[in-house]
């Protein structure tokens, strides 16, 4: 990454710096994303950047409840807020639409997304780092999607079990069942 880079995009953390551990990791995986968006030679060191922030985030939470720690063979906790996850039928037909508690924007996956993101999935031989699942996912789509869409649906699959995250990498619990169970899931909720 060129000084001049990092210089534009991740400007002086330390000076405005939240005071919400959450919030401050939150905006150092931002600010990487922007430089990997930016500079896509940079890849490896940043994915190895947030898969460091994701660990020393995992260890503060851990110091904070140290009851609540996931022990390191297994996967990630999810969110302390579940989110509320259905299927509508509009006139633009079915999607998978996710609710959040806060009442923010709902986030909406179509139908012909959650597949293509089904199929990456159950093709991934080992797990896999979310961008690699979107550079997937926007080829079998045929055109550039929204990450929030892919995200919508492995949310989706982590709540019921189906997909398992270890730091930023995901797979399917079992790779042979994960078609159909994720077409079942969405026919039944």
């Amino acid at each position: 990454m060129t000084q001049s880079l990092s210089h534009k995009v991740l400007p002086d953390l330390t000076t405005r710096l939240p005071d919400n551990d959450a919030l401050a990791f939150s905006q150092l995986r931002t600010s990487l994303i922007k430089v990997l968006r930016n500079s896509p030679e940079s890849r490896e060191p940043i994915c190895d950047a947030l898969e460091l922030i994701e660990t020393l985030q995992q260890q503060r939470d851990a110091k904070q409840d140290p009851d609540s720690a996931a022990p390191a063979s297994r996967p990630i906790r999810r969110d302390l807020t579940p989110q509320d996850y259905l299927i509508q039928s509009t006139s633009d037909g079915e999607f998978l639409t996710e609710r959040r508690p806060s009442g923010s924007q709902p986030f909406r996956c179509p139908k012909d997304a959650y597949e293509a993101a089904t199929k990456i999935i159950a093709e991934a031989a080992e797990p896999q780092h979310f961008e690699e699942l979107l550079e997937k996912f926007n080829t079998e789509m045929k055109e550039r999607q929204a990450d929030y869409r892919l995200r919508v649906c492995l949310r989706f699959w982590l709540s019921h079990g189906l997909v398992e995250r270890f730091r930023t990498r995901y797979r399917a619990i079992n790779a042979e069942t994960f078609i159909q169970n994720a077409t079942d899931l969405w026919r039944h909720s």
